[in-house]
């Protein structure tokens, strides 16, 4: 019964968060919702049972790239001195349709899937690391890629916010 109300709770908190990271209209306030349903995925795995990917989103997503997002915006200058945007009702539109498109063809992709098990359950942290440093490599590397291109962005956004004020932002 309590693990079922935590359960929800969580839940809860990841859909709490990502609606407020979509539906915010201030740029701040959506990289906090972010982190918010980040925060509630991390709690998700620990319900699953598995700690260390549930340390790791933590560390990754909420410590590293968290911190990498409110230094963006905070790089990016203010953003009420630009124009609004117009076409707001088509781009939702445009959304919806994407959206509606991407769920259909997963349903008519993985309709007919044969499911197999995966890996075995692996409960030690050595063991997980030597997993996925020797058999999915990939992952590891996604990982470290989206770090990177986040430490990129940032640094793109104050070269061009900078920019704006005086004159070219590379020299």
């Amino acid at each position: 019964m309590i693990a079922e109300v935590i359960f929800w709770v969580t839940v809860g908190l990841v859909v709490l968060g990502a609606l407020g990271a979509t539906l915010s209209s201030s740029l701040i306030y959506a990289v906090f919702f972010l982190l918010l349903a980040m925060g509630g995925i991390g709690g998700l795995y620990v319900y699953l049972g598995s700690p260390f990917v549930a340390m790791m989103q933590v560390l990754i997503y909420l410590g590293a790239v968290g911190v990498l997002l409110v230094f963006a915006v905070m790089l990016a200058g203010p953003f009420w001195l630009r124009p609004k945007e117009r076409g707001r009702f088509i781009k939702v539109g445009l959304g919806v349709a994407l959206g509606t498109g991407v769920v259909i063809a997963l349903y008519k992709g993985l309709r007919h899937h044969h499911w197999e098990a995966g890996p075995p359950h692996v409960s030690s942290a050595e063991a997980l690391g030597r997993l996925i440093l020797d058999e999915y490599p990939l992952a590891f590397e996604l990982i470290s890629l989206l770090i990177v291109m986040s430490i990129l962005g940032a640094i793109m956004l104050g070269l061009l916010s900078k920019g704006r004020g005086k004159g070219d932002a590379m020299g």
